[in-house]
């Protein structure tokens, strides 16, 4: 009997353990995603921002003076630097699903006893 709930402590315990290992896997990955849509709509504003100044420029007869522009050169920097942050984000997001499998792999191996 004693046998039986030291099994069910072990069980209890190594559930738990997981429970806190999945918590925080999706707590990093809800952060990252939020990360992600955050620096989106910032490219959202950007080519907004854009469209409104070449708008401008049209309605007052400067159209040919567009890729010169200060304030288009500068939101199309933002939107190439960016996408940069967008790139490395997605990379954050597959190393947490990777070691995500990984750790799966570990606890069917632990589970099966192997």
């Amino acid at each position: 009997m004693d046998n039986m709930w030291e099994k069910l402590k072990k069980g209890v315990r190594e559930g738990a353990a997981l429970s806190m290992e999945k918590i925080e896997e999706y707590t990093k990955l809800g952060k990252l995603k939020v990360e992600e849509m955050a620096t989106k709509r910032k490219i959202e504003r950007n080519y907004g921002d854009i469209g409104e100044r070449v708008f401008d420029l049209f309605e007052d007869g400067k159209g040919a003076d567009i890729a010169q522009d200060l304030t288009i050169k500068k939101a199309v920097e933002n939107i190439a630097a960016l996408r940069e942050e967008l790139i490395e984000i997605a990379k954050k997001i597959k190393e947490v699903g990777e070691s995500s499998k990984n750790s799966k792999t570990d606890e069917e191996d632990d589970i099966n006893g192997i």
